[in-house]
């Protein structure tokens, strides 16, 4: 009895470690039929559109006191898929509506729509300015993992704000407008915004729980910003990829921003959280909800201002 009990014991232990080796063996197989590859499959001809709505609330400290300014513009537009070459794809993009509004110190509330013929902002010229942009399409070329190529049609976009401006007045006011405004339309500034838009998948099949790095340097107003974003693929769910996103955001160091003849050394560090939900057969995005928190100071003519800023942007399909 002791010698059948002793060998059922082994039988035992040897069918347990023939389990175990075997659900090792499929956890190194079952992944690799669960991966995925994260790309672009466009169709020419297919249009998608969004909607984009960003939330800002910056603090600034003046001589001990601070000023709190609030920023919340909406945009909605549209991207068509104007040629298929190859690993690359032309999309053609559109405004197609502008909202913004502001609250800040000394001038109280401000806002603009482009759907309305008037408001406050058209006085301040910039209205016109922003309504000339609607329809003026912008194309990028992107490949299939969404890095952006090259970007045309951005000049169209500052003639059209620089002839929507009063014509009595002064070409240099004119110019200096259409500077300062007009280097949120840039080649560069067009650039970042497709990269942040697109430009987050990796270069090779991935599985669940597997994370790579994206870097993407954002050039707006003369200076850049750096973002380094781990990038994490959280869950399949049906047709829809959830990713998430943790990042490090920062100026350059030494970085200068040029208004009005006068120059600004600018040092800003901070953190970039979100989640993005991706169609898993075409690529697009669905939704995304991103959080920017950062602070540094903006130094200039001798003074140094403290600056606190927290940037909400949500993307869903319009």
């Amino acid at each position: 009895m002791y010698r059948y009990n002793q060998n059922k014991l082994v039988r035992m232990k040897y069918f347990t470690l023939k389990i175990s080796v075997l659900i090792s063996a499929l956890m190194f197989v079952l992944p690799a039929f669960s991966q995925i590859t994260l790309q672009y499959n466009l169709k020419k001809g297919e249009i998608f559109k969004q909607n984009m709505v960003t939330n800002m609330d910056i603090v600034q400290k003046i001589m001990d006191q601070e000023m709190k300014i609030n920023l919340t513009v909406g945009m909605k537009a549209t991207f068509e898929v104007k040629a298929v070459n190859g690993d690359s794809y032309t999309l053609e993009m559109k405004y197609k509506e502008i909202k913004m509004s502001t609250t800040m110190p000394g001038m109280g509330n401000l806002s603009f729509d482009s759907n309305t013929p008037e408001n406050i902002a058209t006085q301040l010229n910039m209205g016109p300015m922003l309504k000339a942009i609607i329809d003026k399409p912008v194309e990028s070329v992107i490949t299939k993992t969404g890095k952006v190529e090259s970007v045309k049609g951005f000049e169209k976009i500052k003639e059209a704000m620089f002839n929507s401006l009063d014509r009595s007045m002064p070409e240099q006011t004119k110019q200096m407008m259409v500077a300062q405004l007009g280097s949120q339309y840039s080649e560069e500034s067009f650039k970042a915004f497709f990269a942040q838009n697109l430009s987050y998948f990796p270069e090779k099949p991935i599985n669940t729980g597997n994370s790579w790095d994206v870097k993407i340097t954002s050039t707006i107003s003369n200076f850049s910003m750096n973002i380094n974003t781990k990038m994490t693929l959280r869950s399949i769910e049906g047709n829809v990829v959830v990713l998430d996103m943790d990042g490090i955001v920062s100026t350059p160091e030494e970085a200068e921003q040029e208004m009005n003849e006068i120059k600004a050394k600018v040092s800003l560090k901070g953190i970039q959280k979100g989640t993005i939900k991706v169609n898993k057969n075409n690529g697009w995005i669905i939704s995304s909800e991103i959080t920017h928190k950062f602070n540094g100071d903006i130094e200039s003519m001798g003074m140094k201002v403290p600056i606190f800023a927290t940037t909400t942007t949500s993307i869903t399909e319009d």
